[in-house]
């Protein structure tokens, strides 16, 4: 039986955009809301509901009409979504939507010259938007990572905010602020790990009539990233005849991220990285997450001026992580690396624990190694036997006077002593290569 899946009762105004959404069997009410100062977009409806709507594949009836480019790019992003569900963890392989929906007729694009970048105040975000000097604007979401109706989120959501606005006044951007109650329609029918980036895909069409291009913070390089969720620049699939989405940061490592922004005045005040927030906590320093943020900052010398975190390491916590991604083996991995270039010979045993635990965890030998470079040797080597001398084992041999032992030995030690010496004759009536 062909999956019907529709959206309905859609309205649209300044600053404020909802649709009512049946997708398989589950019926809800979706909305975005903003100052209505400023003009929206409705083209947000459609990465909002294509990836629940794969999950049973049929078609997808959406009564507005879209951008030309957004409807030819859907197709490419169905494609990609569609292979990669066949090896990811996230169940059962997707399938492929047929959209039904009018085609807008998008004026000539005019670049207006903003450029925006959503901003958590995680390490990712952070990094992209200290990262790009021709920056205007800023956009905070209330419903994505932190939720309203989540009581520790709830708690920690005002100082949050209050540090977000805070950012935007130092650095003179202008800050959108958008709450949106999406996850409460899609978390049953799509994993958030893989339908987090389309969240923000989605917000960025919202407000898509005020800038020329936004930036999404990826979570990882390019050399690591894994075929699901907005890796892989698929974010700018996303892309319309009047907005540019891109994938952003893709050139720097979750090392290198960090290291870079944790000298930054305002980074140390408000860098966010805790997703628990236990009693409210904004970062509780004791998660992996923290706890992997934490050991890049003390590698980096920074840990003690981060405000928003404890000043010290427990490096007992930290060799007992087990990694349960294999992205987060690899940012180990960078961290063990790290520790080494830098002679840290205090953090190394704790750190390559985690990497070894990884490593059993994934059933993966102990000389496995996300990146295709060697990384640095280790600081720490455990003695072995000193190798033996073999022109002291020959003398030995030679001179024994358990003959019946040793007198095969005796004729090869002889018949080597030959051969060198013819070899050494032999290489001095040469030239060298170079000589030639």
């Amino acid at each position: 039986m062909e999956h019907t899946h529709e959206v309905f009762d859609v309205e649209h105004r300044p600053g404020e955009l909802s649709f009512g959404a049946r997708i398989g069997e589950r019926s809800g009410r979706v909305s975005f809301r903003t100052d209505p100062e400023r003009p929206t977009s409705p083209e947000a409806i459609l990465p909002s509901c294509l990836l629940p709507a794969m999950r049973f594949g049929g078609r997808l009836q959406v009564p507005v009409p879209l951008s030309p480019r957004l409807l030819r790019n859907q197709r490419e992003f169905q494609a990609l979504q569609i292979a990669w569900s066949r090896g990811w963890d996230y169940g059962d392989p997707l399938h492929e939507v047929h959209v039904e929906a009018p085609q807008d007729d998008p004026e000539p694009a005019r670049g207006n010259g903003r450029v925006a970048a959503f901003l958590s105040l995680g390490g990712d975000s952070w990094s992209t938007v200290l990262d790009h000097d021709d920056l205007t604007d800023l956009i905070f979401v209330r419903g994505v990572d932190l939720l309203p109706g989540d009581e520790q989120h709830r708690r920690v959501l005002p100082t949050v905010e209050e540090n977000v606005r805070e950012v935007a006044d130092a650095l003179g951007l202008d800050l959108h602020v958008v709450e949106t109650d999406l996850r409460q329609f899609t978390d049953p029918l799509a994993s958030w790990e893989i339908f987090f980036s389309y969240a923000l895909d989605a917000v960025a069409l919202f407000l898509g009539p005020r800038f020329e291009r936004v930036l999404i913070a990826g979570s990882t390089d390019h050399e690591i990233q894994q075929p699901w969720g907005g890796q892989r620049m698929v974010d700018n699939l996303w892309s319309t005849e009047r907005l540019e989405i891109k994938e952003d940061g893709g050139r720097y490592t979750r090392f290198e991220r960090i290291e870079r922004i944790s000298h930054h005045p305002l980074v140390r005040r408000t860098l966010r990285i805790c997703w628990q927030n236990p009693d409210g906590a904004y970062n509780c320093g004791r998660c992996r997450k923290c706890t992997s943020v934490m050991t890049i900052l003390e590698i980096a010398g920074a840990l003690e001026v981060v405000e928003t975190f404890p000043s010290e390491l427990d490096l007992d916590a930290v060799a007992a992580i087990i990694p349960q991604q294999t992205l987060s083996l690899a940012g180990w991995e960078d961290n063990l690396d790290a520790v080494r270039e830098a002679g840290r010979r205090d953090l190394e045993p704790a750190v390559e624990s985690v990497v070894e635990n990884g490593r059993r965890h994934f059933g993966l030998p102990r000389t496995h190694r996300s990146r295709g470079l060697p990384g640095p040797p280790p600081l720490t080597q455990t003695p072995g036997p000193e190798p033996p001398d073999a022109e002291a084992l020959l003398a030995e041999v030679l001179e024994s006077r358990s003959w019946r032992l040793t007198a095969p030995l005796r004729r090869v030690g002889r018949l080597l002593r030959t051969a060198a010496t013819i070899g050494g004759r032999r290489r001095r009536g040469r030239r060298a290569p170079s000589q030639r």
